[in-house]
């Protein structure tokens, strides 16, 4: 839920309660007031049948057109001498021959005239002035419902204009890639928050680049400086090793020596060759037929084939020709290929290759079994039976994401498969 949203939706619920509250009060507030004016007219009403009595009027002739119920009787002496409000109701049958509960006011008051004590009960019919209180009220719900409404749509409105610096520094932050080498521009803002924030991050990937940048410079430097040192230590090695004045456990080590130094070569040149395809310097881009590109690889390992007594499936499609550059799609065959050939069983195993138009897939026999997915691409995942740098499925990763293709792995009965969607 986004935060304007949840800021609006709170908003909205604390604001119903607010005005049910309101609502609540205001009702109980105008019946209060009518009540008040209710009671007004029984006093009238009790000073006008006090006068009446004290002037010998039969209170039964003084409102003739009266419309309040009305009863008095004599009582042998006064004992109540203050007046008594209650509210009550009485049944009505109406047409219809329902019975309606209407609402009534009552004055009781005690008085005495002429030596004479009474015990009089006036009540007023309260059903007008509840259809007042209840319209009054109706109004007040529905100007109060419209009121939550036009405010929350006015909410969401300002809610969207003001926090729009914020989503446009999040849209920037998200398509934000550091090996562009760009800085991040943000919307203007007056809000002091918003505008804090961008600073902030502006320094931040500002740092961040300039880091990325020395520790790329440190890398390619490193990788390319130490190549040829590398070179020398190998070739001295392979000198060392030719003489013969050594003794058994002396050659040894110098065997293992050298197998270190290569194997320390080859994790460098293949570093320096992730580093050059991040750095996107494999720009040329030429048509290549891809049936003709993997009949040359297989024509070139044809002996490493032969050696191990792998049989070649093959279902090509010989009009797939794709955009890429010969170099990455060279290294992307080889290091299928020779993953495919160096763990396929030592014999009756098989390389099976499917190539279609969108689709490659290279699946092979293996005694090992499946690799973990979640460690399947990364760098230095050393499998404990090949003994191997680690690179080469990293490399075919990093190809196919620079060519925005991807690549899937399954294992069943025994069988690799890598496949790619070109």
């Amino acid at each position: 839920m986004k935060l304007h949203t949840k800021t609006n939706l709170y908003t909205f619920i604390a604001t119903l309660l607010l005005f049910s509250f309101g609502i609540f009060i205001v009702y109980h507030f105008i019946l209060s007031r009518l009540d008040k004016e209710v009671d007004k007219q029984l006093l009238i009403i009790k000073s006008n049948v006090i006068k009446g009595l004290d002037k010998g009027i039969d209170p039964h002739l003084m409102f003739p057109n009266r419309s309040y119920n009305f009863s008095i009787k004599q009582i042998p002496t006064q004992t109540i001498f203050k007046n008594h409000f209650t509210r009550s109701s009485k049944k009505k049958t109406n047409v219809l021959d329902i019975d309606d509960e209407i609402p009534q006011r009552s004055l009781l008051f005690q008085t005495t005239s002429k030596n004479k004590s009474y015990e009089v009960t006036i009540s007023v019919s309260l059903d007008e002035r509840s259809k007042i209180g209840n319209d009054i009220t109706t109004v007040v719900i529905i100007f109060i419902l419209i009121s939550i409404f036009v405010l929350f749509l006015i909410n969401r409105f300002i809610s969207s204009f003001i926090w729009s610096p914020f989503y446009d520094t999040l849209s920037k932050i998200k398509t934000w890639n550091i090996k562009k080498n760009e800085h991040l521009m943000f919307k203007q803002t007056d809000i002091d928050e918003f505008h804090l924030l961008n600073d902030t991050i502006k320094d931040l990937t500002q740092q961040i680049q300039v880091d990325y940048q020395h520790l790329k410079e440190f890398t390619e430097n490193m990788s390319h400086e130490a190549q040829t040192p590398l070179s020398i230590i190998s070739s001295k090695l392979e000198l060392l090793m030719q003489e013969t004045n050594y003794n058994e456990k002396q050659h040894k080590l110098l065997g293992q020596t050298y197998h270190a130094t290569k194997r320390l070569y080859k994790l460098n040149e293949g570093l320096i060759l992730l580093t050059r395809i991040e750095n996107k310097q494999f720009a040329e881009i030429n048509s290549i037929n891809l049936a003709s590109a993997i009949e040359e690889k297989i024509e070139v390992l044809e002996d490493f084939i032969e050696a191990k007594k792998i049989n070649i499936i093959r279902h090509i499609n010989s009009s797939s020709i794709k955009d890429v550059n010969p170099v990455l799609l060279t290294i992307l065959l080889n290091n299928l290929f020779i993953n495919a050939i160096k763990y396929n069983l030592d014999k009756e195993g098989f390389i099976k290759i499917i190539l279609d138009e969108d689709c490659f897939s290279i699946e092979n026999t293996s005694p090992q079994e499946k690799i973990d997915r979640q460690m399947l691409f990364n760098r230095f995942n050393k499998n404990s039976i090949s003994g191997s740098l680690g690179l080469g499925l990293s490399l075919i990763k990093k190809i196919v994401d620079f060519y925005n293709w991807q690549i899937t792995y399954s294992y069943k009965e025994g069988i690799h498969k890598f496949k790619i969607y070109m």
